[in-house]
């Protein structure tokens, strides 16, 4: 159940960090016992080409999974290596990934929120992607999703983690992909 759609700034250590977040879901019911989820706007929307020519567009998001709760959270996100369509876009073929670098605030501001999405890329198109981690309580997990797609959409992506019960959910443009799970240990 979702408690609350709101527009925030972050605060970290008391300082004004200035993300203007495009979600925040935060949970406090029985089953998900006080979990805050962020996601970031997009970065990005520039073009990659692969070694054989193919071009693909690109954004890079940011989420934070927030547990602020006294028991360790189990994270498991899996994107397949498949490619979909939405039905807001259905000309165009998206895949998602999950690099394994680990989000910092500090990169906030830079291009593709510091993540090297060209390397990144060249090693893992066409491979599936997935995270596994453990939050401790009253602690943060920041990770990053990246977009990729045969060609632009007309207007602006917009993505991001939620939950559903322990079933993680990530929305591209309003459509919804089961995408894994946050288990309270």
């Amino acid at each position: 159940m979702k408690l609350s759609i709101v527009f925030t700034i972050f605060l970290f250590t008391n300082t004004i960090i200035g993300q203007n977040f495009h979600t925040k879901f935060e949970y406090k019911n029985s089953i998900n016992k006080d979990i805050t989820v962020q996601n970031s706007y997009p970065k990005g929307g520039q073009r990659f080409t692969t070694t054989n020519g193919k071009e693909f567009v690109y954004v890079t998001f940011w989420t934070s999974i927030s547990n602020n709760s006294a028991s360790n959270l189990e994270l498991e996100i899996d994107f397949s290596a498949n490619s979909f369509i939405i039905p807001s876009a259905p000309n165009i073929n998206f895949n998602l990934y999950i690099p394994n670098n680990e989000m910092t605030l500090e990169k906030e501001s830079l291009p593709n929120y510091g993540l090297d999405i060209i390397n990144f890329l060249k090693e893992n198109m066409n491979k599936p992607s997935k995270l596994r981690t453990i939050i401790k309580p009253n602690s943060s997990h920041l990770f990053y999703t990246v977009v990729i797609s045969n060609k632009g959409v007309n207007g602006t992506v917009r993505a991001g983690f939620e939950l559903q019960k322990e079933e993680l959910i990530y929305t591209i443009n309003n459509h919804e992909i089961n995408c894994g799970k946050i288990l309270i240990n």
